[in-house]
């Protein structure tokens, strides 16, 4: 075993990550896992004319948008939803123009922002890079996802979702837009994806709630 990796088994670990997401390399027996609250959700405004599709969140996070990657990624991701039987809302970041990307298929639309915890308790699914505060959040209301990494961690959390079936990973840059319509419809079709989400989710709601972390986190300062 790595020595970075022996050292972080022996200190005491504070996460939100539930433990199904962890390698079980990385894994620590002194492990705190805490969950945040579950924020209420306002409806979302009737964007579509057939609201009755099953809703797509399609999110790559606030830094995609600024290396690069606006507006190609996203024109390409936009134009395999155009032929699918889901409604998609498209979030870009504050770097994304979305007049950039008109005009757009009746069944998305596009905002440079949009309260997450808005969309992620209606939606169907999730197509995302694999941010971690993206996966976590998703993966907390119990929502199937494909996720396309691009940068940083996004690999190995997009690779723990596959892994415990909760959504599939398309790994490829550009390249690999093309599979993003077979691979959301599968995950749309099989309720198999969809129910290991929700263990994940269960998971979840069992961790220790974040608003008693400050105490745990001063008696852990006095007894060391």
């Amino acid at each position: 075993m790595p020595d970075g990796v022996a050292s972080v088994r022996e200190q005491a670990v504070f996460t939100t990550a539930p433990a199904s997401l962890d390698h079980a390399a990385t894994r620590s027996a002194g492990v705190t896992r805490f969950r945040e609250g579950v924020v209420a959700t306002e409806a979302l405004p009737a964007w579509w004319s057939d609201p009755s599709l099953p809703l797509v969140y399609v999110t790559f996070g606030s830094v995609t948008a600024t290396i690069g990657l606006f507006p190609d990624l996203y024109r390409a991701v936009i134009a395999r939803l155009a032929d699918l039987p889901v409604r998609a809302l498209v979030t870009l970041g504050e770097a994304g123009d979305p007049e950039a990307l008109d005009p757009v298929p009746p069944n998305v639309h596009v905002e440079r922002w949009w309260p997450q915890s808005d969309v992620i308790g209606r939606a169907a699914a999730m197509v995302c890079h694999g941010g971690f505060g993206t996966v976590l959040s998703g993966l907390a209301s119990g929502l199937p996802m494909v996720v396309m990494p691009l940068f940083a961690d996004q690999w190995f959390n997009a690779e723990r979702v596959e892994a415990v079936g909760a959504g599939l990973q398309l790994v490829g840059g550009l390249d690999i837009v093309h599979g993003l319509p077979e691979a959301l419809m599968r995950v749309l079709g099989d309720a198999r994806f969809r129910e290991a989400a929700g263990r994940v989710r269960a998971e979840i709601e069992s961790q220790v709630p974040v608003e008693e972390s400050v105490a745990m986190l001063e008696a852990f300062g006095r007894a060391s």
